[in-house]
């Protein structure tokens, strides 16, 4: 029993000491991790070293030279007439006469005479309101007679009172005038009916279509065909909106007009731009009247091609150089930059640009995004083809 009791006594002293060198241990561990990365962090005490440059981009550069230059586009229209004109008389009766001139596709000159109406039932009209007019101007006078007789009598009777109204028979006047102006009317307006028994037109003109016989009855304001006049035929050309700013301004300009069916070929000017989009093509109409409409047909197709404004202060370049809409890479002191340009115009493989400081050259080889800033290897004309 008692030798057990001493075993027990030192047991307890044995795992304490022991719990002391399991700290002791953590604490040398955790003192020398410190150390280290104190170490590591400071480089050993060592100057830290610069991470080594990347090797330079291979490019290939130009440098652009200035050129005039004259914009030019080129478009694809068609011939139309503003509006048709109707072949309608103005007032009813039978076809007595039709001239050659009203037959589809005839020309006519102005006030040509297309066809004839039978007058007679308008001069018939026209002597009932000579009649009637001359009728109308009698009682007038016979009135005014009476008004004459009747102011002759006052002045005779009252000389110091002013003669009334009534008895100057002043409504009466009124009357008997308005009739005659009334009279009048009627037979300007008979004589006008009667001018309109021979269908013309105030312009030199093509018949589209005639359904005009002589002996046919016809009513006023039906429709009988179609006309339209040669001198308003106009080229109808849809635009870009980007074209029409290459243009700008482009009303006033020259335009050569070649019509592709018959390959004949005149020139035009532009009258007027559309005032809105195609809501489908989002074009713009441009509207070119031609010099001569006299070979023109509408609905006929028109190569047209514009000349814009002279291009004098500009520098050409290859398209590939652009590396967005309006920018391009370029070598300035060895490094590749990037730089923003006034594109003027474009035409095939080439623009034309607003001059610009390009450094060394302008690059129009591909570079990767992230090349900006890298020094820049430009390639001689041999290297670039190996």
């Amino acid at each position: 029993m008692q030798t057990s009791t001493k075993q027990d006594e030192v047991e307890p002293d044995k795992s304490g000491w022991v719990g002391w060198i399991q700290i002791a241990a953590i604490i040398a561990i955790i003192v020398i991790a410190m150390m280290m990365t104190a170490v590591l962090s400071s480089g050993g005490g060592r100057e830290p070293q610069a991470a080594p440059e990347r090797a330079a981009t291979p490019v290939q550069t130009i440098r652009p030279a200035p050129a005039a230059h004259q914009v030019e586009v080129a478009l694809t229209g068609s011939v139309a007439s503003p509006s048709d004109v109707t072949l309608t008389p103005q007032v009813s009766g039978r076809v007595i006469e039709v001239s050659e001139a009203v037959r589809a596709g005839a020309h006519f000159e102005p006030d040509e005479v297309l066809f004839r109406i039978d007058p007679r039932d308008y001069e018939v009209a026209v002597s009932r309101a000579q009649a009637s007019l001359a009728d109308a101007q009698s009682a007038l006078e016979q009135v005014e007679a009476e008004a004459e007789i009747n102011r002759a009598e006052w002045r005779r009777q009252y000389p110091n009172r002013e003669i009334t109204p009534l008895a100057a028979r002043e409504p009466q006047l009124s009357a008997a005038r308005a009739r005659v102006a009334s009279a009048q009317a009627d037979l300007s307006q008979a004589r006008l009916n009667l001018e309109r028994t021979e269908i013309s037109f105030p312009f030199r003109g093509r018949v589209i279509e005639s359904r005009v016989e002589a002996g046919q009855l016809v009513s006023a304001g039906q429709s009988y065909g179609s006309v339209y006049d040669i001198a308003r035929l106009e080229i109808i050309a849809p635009i870009a909106p980007s074209d029409l700013q290459r243009l700008a301004p482009a009303v006033g300009r020259q335009a050569d007009l070649t019509v592709g069916e018959s390959a004949l070929t005149l020139q035009g000017e532009i009258v007027r731009e559309g005032a809105s989009l195609d809501a489908r093509t989002r074009f713009i109409d441009l509207f070119i009247e031609p010099a001569s409409a006299d070979a023109l047909r509408p609905g006929q197709f028109v190569d047209v091609r514009i000349s814009g404004p002279d291009l004098d202060d500009s520098v050409v370049a290859p398209a590939s150089a652009l590396a967005g809409l309006n920018q391009v890479r370029i070598v300035r002191e060895g490094r590749i930059a990037e730089v923003e340009v006034i594109v003027l115009d474009r035409v095939g493989d080439q623009v034309f640009l607003r001059p610009f400081d390009f450094g060394e050259g302008v690059i129009i080889t591909p570079v990767p995004e992230n090349a900006l800033g890298r020094r820049a290897n430009i390639l001689s004309g041999d290297e670039a083809a190996l």
